[in-house]
């Protein structure tokens, strides 16, 4: 399996902080008032700890997901390997579009420490799975909520992100439920190649067979969680609400610290939407679009001179802590992956 490219993570790290801090920087000029800097160094102590804790069990939550289907997995797996994963999974998502590179940087890590690439993707397909449902879901519920606290161009934009987590939805369920038909179609496509390129079909075959192989593993990966315990399944599922929930509190909280005082269920349906509508966003990390939805979103319940502290507090706490920690992961991982000529084997 591939290792992690130094160069490509620099590029997108640059891009991801350009963006980033040309949002904050925008949202700052066109809000900021003569206490918008009193208002960080005013921050609240007592609500700054309380944020700290919550960021803190954000990171091991994600975590704490992933490993409860490897409990099963590869009983002996230590905890400490699903959280270097989990912010492996954080660091290369804010980094790349779409957040692309955070499933496969996370099952590296789980690779790495000798675990299948099957069975680590079954288990993010899962977890892809009950986010899925918890945003469409979640979505709805404070889409409801905030009907009349929006123009018609956003509830515009969030009927088209709730149309792409459908879609999404729709062609998960169907890999978690028919991986099968990966193996008929690689061995058709198998035989087509080895008929056209006769002089590579050991090369061609080799590999077809590694694929079959990891695709039989994550089918046998999921089989077991849907049929013979569900109550992983569901409990993953608990925990992403759990998860997401634990973010939306700890943006009240941030807002509380700052002096504002919103009603609690609106802040959490707008923080809602802002996850709902950034998740899928083409920027590394969301990185731009991330920053401006949350001060747009927010600006119905706070005053202008904190939103812009309030959106980099946000994003620091919920991303920028564990980005900082993940890059860690990723090029402590990088140099080892260079000293080591050859990853461990594959073990399905």
């Amino acid at each position: 399996m591939k290792g992690f490219d130094k160069a490509k993570i620099r590029k997108g790290l640059i891009i991801f902080i350009l963006l980033s801090v040309t949002a904050l920087t925008a949202i700052f000029l066109k809000t900021h008032t003569g206490d918008t800097l009193n208002a960080l160094k005013n921050f609240n102590l007592g609500y700054l700890a309380i944020v700290l804790v919550l960021s803190s069990i954000d990171m091991c939550l994600g975590a704490f997901r992933n490993h409860i289907y490897f409990m099963k997995l590869v009983p002996g797996l230590k905890f400490m390997v699903s959280f270097r994963a989990n912010l492996a999974n954080i660091f290369m998502g804010a980094v790349t579009p779409s957040q692309s590179a955070g499933g496969p940087a996370q099952m590296y890590i789980y690779y790495r420490a000798g675990v299948s690439v099957g069975k680590s993707l079954s288990v993010s397909i899962l977890n892809l799975l009950g986010t899925l449902i918890f945003f469409i879901v979640a979505a709805v519920l404070a889409l409801s909520v905030l009907s009349e606290s929006f123009s018609r161009t956003m509830h515009s934009l969030i009927i088209f992100c709730f149309i792409v987590f459908v879609t999404e939805l729709i062609v998960v369920v169907l890999i978690v439920l028919r991986p099968s038909l990966f193996i008929k179609f690689t061995e058709w496509l198998s035989k087509k190649l080895c008929s056209w390129l006769p002089g590579f079909e050991k090369r061609i075959n080799r590999i077809s067979d590694r694929f079959i192989t990891e695709v039989a593993a994550y089918k046998d990966s999921c089989r077991l969680f849907i049929t013979e315990h569900p109550l992983i399944l569901l409990f993953s599922i608990f925990l992403t609400w759990v998860l997401y929930l634990n973010k939306f509190i700890l943006a009240y909280f941030i807002m509380l610290g700052l002096g504002s005082s919103g009603h609690f269920v609106q802040v959490l349906c707008i923080q809602t939407l802002v996850l709902f509508i950034c998740y899928f966003s083409p920027s590394p990390g969301a990185s731009g679009v991330a920053e401006l939805s949350i001060a747009a979103l927010m600006a119905s319940v706070m005053s202008a001179d904190t939103l812009s502290v309030f959106t980099l507090l946000q994003r620091f706490f919920l991303l920028y802590i564990p980005v900082i920690l993940g890059a860690i992961v990723v090029f402590k991982e990088a140099g080892s992956s260079l000293r080591q000529k050859q990853p461990p084997d594959f073990q399905p």
